[in-house]
């Protein structure tokens, strides 16, 4: 199974959660070893979500929800 970007970009969630199949996982970190945008993507979210884990809810700045739903192509 491999996974472009979009298909990358859906899978975020489970990713970080540990809810992908082993396939799906597998196709994941291909991709992420290949892809320094979706790697960029996910080093930025695993960020976000330490600051939030060590900080309780975080309320991020317009302009980094802006670059972080571009990256993710949800505008």
């Amino acid at each position: 199974m491999k996974v472009n970007c979009d298909q990358l970009a859906g899978l975020l969630p489970e990713f970080f959660d540990g809810e992908l199949s082993a396939e799906q996982s597998d196709a994941a970190i291909d991709h992420l070893a290949t892809c320094e945008s979706c790697r960029l993507t996910v080093d930025e979210l695993e960020g976000v979500r330490t600051l939030a884990s060590e900080h309780g809810r975080l309320e991020l700045p317009p302009e980094s929800k802006d670059r972080i739903r571009r990256s993710l192509n949800l505008d």
